[in-house]
């Protein structure tokens, strides 16, 4: 009798570990367990739970005092409002352990012991996410929304590491974990307080900043009474104002009484008191990072609010949605700058983690001979590193050899004047003409775009297809 082998999963493991986390996020199908269901349970079904408390509550006010017969009623209604309230309880700290849970995974993903390790995971975790999605294809604008979240999270630890490195920092709660850089270094102390005060608490802003959404007022709104509506059109200027109100309300009202805080367990009241004192300023921080990316009073919500504007392009849900136009999330956040419509120096600070090309983008280039002169034709590299030191000239693995894919290319930074997303260095390689430019194309056709068949020098290249590949999910792969 023979045995049957397990069926391969197609992933490597990192990249099942990025899918499972997000769909402890934010799932494609309901009922698997996620911070989105949970929410979406509290916004429904806590109320009828609490209404029914409430209810008990009343009930025992009218009966109290009374004979042996309402006494024996009496004691039946404080066991069930005992049991409505400890289901009360159990939710709430359930979801706040769910959520616990996913930020600690994140970390694990995205966080290394030291500084260029960190940024290696955590350019690696952007790039798996945007490789996830093939782009404007089938209900792309519902997947996006499914990546958006712990994107906007990896994005907003590694700046607000760029903020903690400047000598200054006026924010009270910010301030104090000022030398939490230390933990690049080995401090014990630094790695436990910024997870756990820091990391974890920004980690939670990002997810929970617009989890209001998931509350039935703003579903009304979003997809109509009837259901039938597309949640991703653009909305008409009153539903617009009403549902960032909504979104607003529902999103604090979630963090203070969906989550709250966790109980301590044990019995030194010394302990007890930090972990409660410190659980407390943790949620409090959460809580005004997320107000304060609606209101802008403070300033510090623009630590999630950057990476949110950001995200909103190269994982954008509108109609309109096109790869090419991925490098415009960086000449947003440069000109919202310039506007001082944020923070110049934070902006700043962001754009120069991120550069032109966002973590996964596909780039097209012109490869040098050895002697370092161009070559006529054109190779495919895909961005892998944060942090370029010229933001047009990103570091990419290359993944093509004489137009032939491959899987154990070398990481190289792709100079801005070989770059064909610039429309010079396209014009270069329409001199070899027409007859080559299609040769090339045969070769390579199934990952370009259909404009590009059209102007045969394509500026960029979409990877998923390739990416498909177990092989070739090494791309941060150090050889």
């Amino acid at each position: 009798m023979s045995v049957s082998k397990k069926t391969e999963n197609p992933d490597s493991i990192y990249t099942q570990q990025v899918k499972q986390l997000i769909d402890l996020v934010y799932p494609q199908e309901a009922g698997l367990g996620s911070v989105y269901e949970d929410a979406r349970h509290f916004f429904t079904l806590t109320p009828e739970l609490e209404s029914h408390i409430t209810e008990l509550k009343d009930k025992l006010v009218e009966i109290e005092g009374g004979g042996k017969r309402k006494q024996a009623h009496e004691e039946q209604l404080r066991k069930k409002l005992k049991v409505a309230e400890k289901k009360l309880e159990d939710e709430r700290l359930a979801r706040l352990d769910r959520l616990d849970s996913v930020a600690l995974k994140l970390l694990t993903l995205c966080e290394g012991d030291t500084w260029q390790e960190t940024q290696h995971l955590s350019a690696k975790f952007l790039g798996t996410v945007m490789l996830l999605t093939r782009g404007p294809q089938g209900n792309f604008a519902r997947h996006h929304q499914r990546l958006k979240p712990l994107y906007k999270a990896v994005l907003c630890l590694r700046l607000t590491d760029k903020v903690l490195a400047h000598e200054k920092i006026t924010h009270p709660y910010l301030s104090r974990y000022q030398g939490a850089l230390e933990r690049f270094e080995g401090s014990r102390k630094w790695q436990d307080t910024w997870r756990e005060e820091l990391a974890l608490p920004l980690i939670k802003a990002c997810v929970l900043q617009d989890i209001g959404l998931q509350s039935s007022e703003a579903i009304a709104i979003l997809r109509g009474d009837e259901g039938d509506k597309d949640e991703f059109r653009v909305l008409e200027g009153d539903d617009r104002k009403q549902l960032l109100k909504i979104n607003y309300y529902q999103s604090l009202r979630y963090i203070k009484e969906g989550l709250g805080l966790p109980a301590y367990i044990g019995n030194d009241k010394e302990e007890r008191d930090r972990f409660n004192a410190m659980h407390e300023a943790a949620s409090a921080f959460t809580m005004n990072t997320v107000k304060d990316a609606f209101v802008g009073k403070s300033g510090i919500g623009e630590i999630i609010k950057i990476p949110q504007i950001y995200v909103s392009i190269v994982l954008s849900t509108k109609p309109d949605y096109t790869r090419k136009e991925l490098p415009k999330g960086y000449m947003l956040i440069e000109q919202l700058a310039k506007k001082e419509a944020l923070n110049p120096r934070l902006a700043g600070d962001f754009i120069k983690i991120v550069g032109y090309f966002p973590q996964g983008f596909g780039v097209t280039f012109i490869p040098k001979n050895e002697r370092g002169i161009e070559r006529d034709q054109y190779e495919c590299a895909i961005v892998t590193g944060l942090n370029p030191k010229n933001p047009a000239e990103p570091m990419c693995r290359v993944v093509s050899r004489n137009l032939t894919y491959i899987s154990a290319g070398q990481d190289d930074v792709i100079e801005r004047s070989c770059n064909l997303y610039f429309p010079a260095n396209r014009k270069k390689l329409m001199r070899i003409g027409r007859e080559r430019l299609t040769e090339i194309m045969d070769k390579l056709s199934a990952n370009f775009t259909p404009d590009a068949i059209d102007d045969l020098v394509p500026s960029y290249w979409e990877p998923f297809d390739y990416f498909l590949f177990k092989k070739h999910q090494n791309l941060w792969n150090r050889y």
